[in-house]
Protein backbone atom coordinates (compact mmCIF):
# COMPACT_ATOMS: atom_id res chain seq x y z
CA UNK A 1 0.00 0.00 0.00
CA UNK A 2 1.89 3.58 -0.84
CA UNK A 3 1.61 6.45 1.05
CA UNK A 4 -1.40 8.27 -0.50
CA UNK A 5 -3.34 4.71 -0.42
CA UNK A 6 -4.35 6.36 3.23
CA UNK A 7 -6.72 8.29 4.11
CA UNK A 8 -5.31 10.05 6.29
CA UNK A 9 -2.62 10.96 4.74
CA UNK A 10 -3.96 11.96 1.50
CA UNK A 11 -2.77 16.08 1.97
CA UNK A 12 0.53 17.09 2.56
CA UNK A 13 0.56 18.18 6.25
CA UNK A 14 1.35 21.21 7.44
CA UNK A 15 4.95 22.17 8.92
CA UNK A 16 3.09 21.77 12.42
CA UNK A 17 0.33 18.97 13.20
CA UNK A 18 -2.41 20.71 14.24
CA UNK A 19 -4.34 18.32 16.47
CA UNK A 20 -6.46 18.98 19.56
CA UNK A 21 -7.07 22.59 20.99
CA UNK A 22 -4.56 23.65 18.26
CA UNK A 23 -5.78 26.50 15.71
CA UNK A 24 -3.89 28.61 12.48
CA UNK A 25 -5.33 32.17 12.26
CA UNK A 26 -5.88 31.72 8.26
CA UNK A 27 -7.88 28.56 8.73
CA UNK A 28 -11.19 27.74 7.75
CA UNK A 29 -12.08 26.61 11.85
CA UNK A 30 -10.53 30.03 12.67
CA UNK A 31 -12.90 32.02 10.72
CA UNK A 32 -16.30 29.55 11.54
CA UNK A 33 -14.96 31.07 15.18
CA UNK A 34 -14.74 34.41 14.04
CA UNK A 35 -17.85 34.64 11.71
CA UNK A 36 -20.05 32.98 14.52
CA UNK A 37 -18.70 35.07 17.21
CA UNK A 38 -19.16 38.09 15.35
CA UNK A 39 -22.44 37.47 14.53
CA UNK A 40 -23.48 37.31 17.57
CA UNK A 41 -21.93 40.43 19.10
CA UNK A 42 -23.47 42.08 16.30
CA UNK A 43 -27.32 40.75 16.86
CA UNK A 44 -26.93 41.61 20.90
CA UNK A 45 -26.45 45.13 19.48
CA UNK A 46 -30.09 45.10 17.91
CA UNK A 47 -33.35 45.47 19.12
CA UNK A 48 -35.42 42.33 20.38
CA UNK A 49 -38.31 43.41 18.69
CA UNK A 50 -40.15 40.28 16.75
CA UNK A 51 -41.85 37.20 18.51
CA UNK A 52 -43.45 33.62 17.92
CA UNK A 53 -46.11 32.06 19.92
CA UNK A 54 -43.29 29.71 21.52
CA UNK A 55 -40.53 31.93 21.76
CA UNK A 56 -39.09 34.83 23.70
CA UNK A 57 -38.42 37.87 21.58
CA UNK A 58 -35.80 37.82 19.27
CA UNK A 59 -33.71 40.25 16.81
CA UNK A 60 -34.06 40.93 13.29
CA UNK A 61 -30.80 37.98 12.56
CA UNK A 62 -32.45 35.28 14.07
CA UNK A 63 -36.20 35.82 13.54
CA UNK A 64 -35.31 35.76 9.54
CA UNK A 65 -32.23 33.53 9.96
CA UNK A 66 -33.92 30.77 12.06
CA UNK A 67 -34.83 27.18 10.85
CA UNK A 68 -38.46 25.89 11.53
CA UNK A 69 -40.18 23.10 9.51
CA UNK A 70 -42.77 25.98 9.06
CA UNK A 71 -39.80 27.98 7.23
CA UNK A 72 -38.95 25.59 5.15
CA UNK A 73 -42.39 25.15 3.48
CA UNK A 74 -42.39 28.66 2.42
CA UNK A 75 -39.52 27.65 0.49
CA UNK A 76 -37.01 29.32 2.54
CA UNK A 77 -34.14 27.19 2.10
CA UNK A 78 -31.39 28.89 3.31
CA UNK A 79 -32.69 29.12 6.86
CA UNK A 80 -31.06 25.25 6.82
CA UNK A 81 -27.28 27.46 6.39
CA UNK A 82 -28.12 30.58 7.96
CA UNK A 83 -29.65 28.82 11.69
CA UNK A 84 -26.02 27.41 11.95
CA UNK A 85 -24.49 30.97 12.64
CA UNK A 86 -26.92 32.04 15.38
CA UNK A 87 -26.91 31.62 19.03
CA UNK A 88 -29.26 32.27 21.68
CA UNK A 89 -27.04 33.44 24.61
CA UNK A 90 -23.30 33.99 25.36
CA UNK A 91 -23.19 30.12 26.91
CA UNK A 92 -24.84 28.79 23.46
CA UNK A 93 -22.00 30.34 21.68
CA UNK A 94 -19.18 29.82 23.98
CA UNK A 95 -20.17 25.79 24.16
CA UNK A 96 -20.05 25.71 20.49
CA UNK A 97 -16.70 27.84 19.59
CA UNK A 98 -14.58 25.78 22.55
CA UNK A 99 -15.94 21.94 20.55
CA UNK A 100 -14.82 23.87 17.16
CA UNK A 101 -11.37 25.31 18.78
CA UNK A 102 -10.99 21.59 20.18
CA UNK A 103 -12.13 19.61 17.28
CA UNK A 104 -12.30 21.23 14.07
CA UNK A 105 -8.40 21.71 13.41
CA UNK A 106 -8.28 18.03 13.30
CA UNK A 107 -10.98 17.73 10.28
CA UNK A 108 -9.74 20.57 8.88
CA UNK A 109 -6.13 18.99 8.10
CA UNK A 110 -7.74 15.90 7.15
CA UNK A 111 -10.24 17.06 4.99
CA UNK A 112 -8.37 19.96 3.85
CA UNK A 113 -9.59 23.88 4.10
CA UNK A 114 -12.82 23.31 1.27
CA UNK A 115 -13.97 20.21 2.15
CA UNK A 116 -13.80 20.94 5.83
CA UNK A 117 -16.10 23.85 4.93
CA UNK A 118 -18.69 21.59 2.98
CA UNK A 119 -18.60 18.91 5.78
CA UNK A 120 -19.18 21.62 8.62
CA UNK A 121 -22.20 23.00 6.40
CA UNK A 122 -23.15 19.27 5.52
CA UNK A 123 -23.65 18.16 9.26
CA UNK A 124 -25.69 21.65 10.24
CA UNK A 125 -27.89 20.81 6.84
CA UNK A 126 -28.29 17.49 8.02
CA UNK A 127 -29.11 18.55 11.57
CA UNK A 128 -31.79 20.69 10.27
CA UNK A 129 -33.54 17.91 8.14
CA UNK A 130 -33.41 15.21 11.43
CA UNK A 131 -35.17 18.39 13.24
CA UNK A 132 -37.72 18.49 9.67
CA UNK A 133 -37.95 14.35 9.66
CA UNK A 134 -39.23 13.96 13.70
CA UNK A 135 -41.27 17.24 13.52
CA UNK A 136 -43.21 15.80 10.47
CA UNK A 137 -43.72 12.84 11.78
CA UNK A 138 -45.43 14.32 14.95
CA UNK A 139 -47.48 16.29 13.38
CA UNK A 140 -48.75 13.59 11.33
CA UNK A 141 -49.63 11.74 14.76
CA UNK A 142 -46.84 8.94 14.17
CA UNK A 143 -46.13 7.99 17.35
CA UNK A 144 -42.75 6.76 17.46
CA UNK A 145 -39.77 6.93 19.78
CA UNK A 146 -38.61 10.56 19.08
CA UNK A 147 -41.10 12.23 17.50
CA UNK A 148 -41.57 15.90 17.91
CA UNK A 149 -44.91 17.56 19.22
CA UNK A 150 -46.84 20.18 17.19
CA UNK A 151 -45.36 23.28 18.97
CA UNK A 152 -41.80 22.10 17.26
CA UNK A 153 -43.46 23.40 13.82
CA UNK A 154 -43.10 26.47 14.99
CA UNK A 155 -40.03 26.66 16.99
CA UNK A 156 -37.30 28.27 16.07
CA UNK A 157 -34.15 26.06 15.54
CA UNK A 158 -30.56 28.09 16.00
CA UNK A 159 -27.18 26.84 16.74
CA UNK A 160 -23.93 25.51 15.79
CA UNK A 161 -24.44 22.17 17.64
CA UNK A 162 -25.51 19.98 14.58
CA UNK A 163 -21.88 21.04 13.11
CA UNK A 164 -19.82 20.42 15.90
CA UNK A 165 -21.15 17.30 16.80
CA UNK A 166 -20.61 16.00 13.30
CA UNK A 167 -16.91 17.62 13.62
CA UNK A 168 -16.74 15.29 17.08
CA UNK A 169 -18.09 12.77 15.40
CA UNK A 170 -14.56 12.57 12.42
CA UNK A 171 -12.21 12.85 15.46
CA UNK A 172 -13.66 9.83 16.70
CA UNK A 173 -12.83 8.16 12.84
CA UNK A 174 -9.53 9.90 12.49
CA UNK A 175 -7.91 9.60 15.66
CA UNK A 176 -10.05 7.27 18.01
CA UNK A 177 -8.02 6.67 20.59
CA UNK A 178 -6.80 10.13 21.35
CA UNK A 179 -6.90 11.04 25.29
CA UNK A 180 -9.00 14.26 26.04
CA UNK A 181 -9.26 15.78 29.40
CA UNK A 182 -13.19 16.96 30.09
CA UNK A 183 -14.21 19.68 32.28
CA UNK A 184 -17.30 17.89 33.31
CA UNK A 185 -16.53 15.35 35.06
CA UNK A 186 -12.77 16.24 34.68
CA UNK A 187 -11.72 12.54 34.00
CA UNK A 188 -9.44 11.82 30.81
CA UNK A 189 -10.95 8.97 28.37
CA UNK A 190 -10.23 8.16 24.49
CA UNK A 191 -11.68 10.71 21.98
CA UNK A 192 -14.32 7.49 20.90
CA UNK A 193 -16.08 6.98 24.46
CA UNK A 194 -16.20 10.65 24.38
CA UNK A 195 -17.62 11.36 21.26
CA UNK A 196 -20.55 8.12 21.20
CA UNK A 197 -21.22 9.04 24.94
CA UNK A 198 -22.21 12.66 23.44
CA UNK A 199 -24.38 11.45 21.20
CA UNK A 200 -25.71 8.71 23.10
CA UNK A 201 -27.10 11.76 25.90
CA UNK A 202 -28.31 13.33 23.22
CA UNK A 203 -30.00 10.20 21.78
CA UNK A 204 -31.33 9.60 25.03
CA UNK A 205 -32.93 13.55 25.58
CA UNK A 206 -34.46 13.21 22.25
CA UNK A 207 -36.22 9.90 23.19
CA UNK A 208 -37.50 11.29 26.77
CA UNK A 209 -38.50 13.90 25.10
CA UNK A 210 -35.98 16.51 27.00
CA UNK A 211 -36.06 20.11 27.61
CA UNK A 212 -33.90 20.46 24.37
CA UNK A 213 -35.50 17.81 22.58
CA UNK A 214 -35.49 20.02 19.10
CA UNK A 215 -32.14 20.77 19.83
CA UNK A 216 -31.32 16.99 20.41
CA UNK A 217 -32.77 15.86 17.05
CA UNK A 218 -30.34 18.76 15.07
CA UNK A 219 -27.33 16.77 16.93
CA UNK A 220 -28.38 13.61 16.21
CA UNK A 221 -28.72 14.60 12.63
CA UNK A 222 -25.29 16.47 12.01
CA UNK A 223 -23.24 13.32 14.35
CA UNK A 224 -25.36 11.03 11.64
CA UNK A 225 -23.87 13.03 8.94
CA UNK A 226 -20.54 13.41 10.13
CA UNK A 227 -20.06 9.78 10.43
CA UNK A 228 -21.08 9.00 6.74
CA UNK A 229 -19.44 11.86 5.16
CA UNK A 230 -15.89 11.44 6.85
CA UNK A 231 -15.76 8.31 5.69
CA UNK A 232 -17.05 9.13 2.03
CA UNK A 233 -15.60 12.45 2.00
CA UNK A 234 -15.10 12.25 -1.84
CA UNK A 235 -18.84 13.50 -1.96
CA UNK A 236 -17.86 16.77 -0.63
CA UNK A 237 -15.54 17.73 -3.64
CA UNK A 238 -18.01 19.52 -5.50
CA UNK A 239 -20.26 21.13 -2.46
CA UNK A 240 -19.45 24.63 -3.81
CA UNK A 241 -20.19 24.12 -7.28
CA UNK A 242 -22.62 26.52 -7.98
CA UNK A 243 -21.26 28.42 -11.43
CA UNK A 244 -19.02 25.29 -12.62
CA UNK A 245 -18.72 21.22 -12.66
CA UNK A 246 -15.51 20.75 -10.95
CA UNK A 247 -15.37 17.03 -11.61
CA UNK A 248 -16.04 17.64 -15.42
CA UNK A 249 -13.17 20.57 -15.34
CA UNK A 250 -11.17 17.69 -13.83
CA UNK A 251 -12.72 15.40 -16.65
CA UNK A 252 -11.77 17.55 -19.36
CA UNK A 253 -8.20 18.96 -17.94
CA UNK A 254 -4.86 17.94 -20.13
CA UNK A 255 -3.48 14.84 -18.44
CA UNK A 256 0.02 14.70 -17.62
CA UNK A 257 2.84 12.01 -17.53
CA UNK A 258 3.14 11.18 -14.24
CA UNK A 259 6.01 8.93 -12.88
CA UNK A 260 4.95 6.26 -10.93
CA UNK A 261 4.71 6.32 -6.76
CA UNK A 262 8.02 4.83 -5.27
CA UNK A 263 6.95 1.94 -2.40
CA UNK A 264 6.99 3.78 1.30
CA UNK A 265 10.29 2.83 3.53
CA UNK A 266 9.88 0.94 6.50
CA UNK A 267 10.15 3.83 8.55
CA UNK A 268 7.68 5.73 6.67
CA UNK A 269 5.26 2.59 7.05
CA UNK A 270 5.66 2.53 10.45
CA UNK A 271 5.25 6.45 10.94
CA UNK A 272 1.52 5.91 8.83
CA UNK A 273 0.58 3.12 10.90
CA UNK A 274 1.54 4.51 14.33
CA UNK A 275 -1.15 7.64 12.89
CA UNK A 276 -3.52 5.09 12.10
CA UNK A 277 -3.52 3.50 15.92
CA UNK A 278 -2.75 6.42 17.94
CA UNK A 279 -3.76 9.52 15.97
CA UNK A 280 -1.67 12.70 14.62
CA UNK A 281 -1.20 14.09 17.53
CA UNK A 282 0.95 11.38 18.60
CA UNK A 283 3.81 11.79 16.48
CA UNK A 284 7.27 13.06 17.59
CA UNK A 285 8.96 16.32 16.16
CA UNK A 286 11.37 14.02 13.94
CA UNK A 287 8.03 11.51 13.04
CA UNK A 288 6.42 14.70 11.43
CA UNK A 289 9.64 16.12 9.84
CA UNK A 290 9.91 12.68 8.37
CA UNK A 291 6.42 12.29 7.09
CA UNK A 292 6.41 16.08 5.91
CA UNK A 293 9.38 15.52 3.67
CA UNK A 294 8.70 12.31 2.44
CA UNK A 295 5.14 13.81 1.31
CA UNK A 296 6.90 16.82 -0.27
CA UNK A 297 9.14 14.60 -2.52
CA UNK A 298 6.01 12.43 -3.47
CA UNK A 299 4.17 15.42 -5.12
CA UNK A 300 6.81 16.92 -6.59
CA UNK A 301 7.19 13.43 -8.36
CA UNK A 302 3.39 13.54 -8.93
CA UNK A 303 2.78 10.87 -6.61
Amino acid sequence: MGIYDRDYVRREPPRRAAGLGSMRLISVNAWLIIVNSAIFFFAAMLPRTYALDVFPPMDALQYYGHFSTLTLFELEVWRLVTFQFLHANLMHLLFNMFGLWVFGSMVEQTLGSRKYLAFYLVCGIFGGLMYLFLNLLGAMGINVPGALGNTAAITPLIGASAGVFGVIMACAYISPNSIVQLLFPPISLRLKWMAYGYVGLALFNLLSQGSNAGGDAAHIGGALAGFFFVRNHHLLGDFFDVFKDSRRTAATAPSRRRAGPAPPSPEIDRILQKVSAQGLSSLTESERRVLHKDTRRRRRRGA
